[in-house]
């Protein structure tokens, strides 16, 4: 009984321990398409009170798979300043908003993303505040005038083990 309680604790312990870098490689562990991977986008945290995380990482991808237009895939990697499960807050046609429980060391956190590109700023938002970081995608900035030829939509939206992750598509 003992030997497969440690044994069950040490697997959990190695997928825990795995888990990161293996969401990393792939993004998408639940999809079949090959994407590549881009570099990592790292945002300061802009501290208003508390003890917050000095930066977020993002991990990134792109795929080309029709001449007009790209998929891009965007996952919060919450693994250094989250505990706990990752939740949906809220999902529209346009944006969708997670939460993820803040670790014991940042709980205290009340901030922002302190963006210096304007274009992420429209896109990615998100609030550090009563023990959560809420992690906001919005592409309605971006989005087109309903009689234009360009198109901006969300195509996949889930939480994978504890990480948010969003799909999007843009074209002509």
């Amino acid at each position: 009984m003992f030997r497969t309680i440690f044994m069950l604790s040490l697997a959990a312990f190695t997928i825990g321990q795995l888990a990161p870098q293996a969401v990393a490689q792939g993004l998408t562990t639940t999809s079949g398409d090959t994407f590549e991977r881009q570099a990592d986008l790292m945002i300061p945290i802009q501290t208003m009170m508390g003890s917050c995380p000095t930066q977020v990482r993002f991990w990134r991808e792109y795929q080309t798979d029709f001449e007009p237009g790209d998929h891009l895939g965007l996952m919060l990697d919450v693994s250094s300043i989250g505990q706990g499960e990752t939740e949906f807050i809220d999902s529209q046609d346009h944006a969708v908003t997670f939460r993820t429980p803040l670790s014991l060391e940042f709980y205290s956190c009340i901030g922002t993303l302190a963006h210096s590109d304007e274009r992420q700023r429209r896109l990615l938002n998100m609030v550090f505040s009563a023990g959560y970081a809420y992690f906001h995608f919005d592409i309605s900035p971006i989005k087109p005038a309903v009689d234009d030829t360009f198109f901006v939509n969300i195509t996949h939206q889930e939480i994978v083990g504890q990480y948010p992750y969003v799909r999007w598509s843009v074209g002509d």
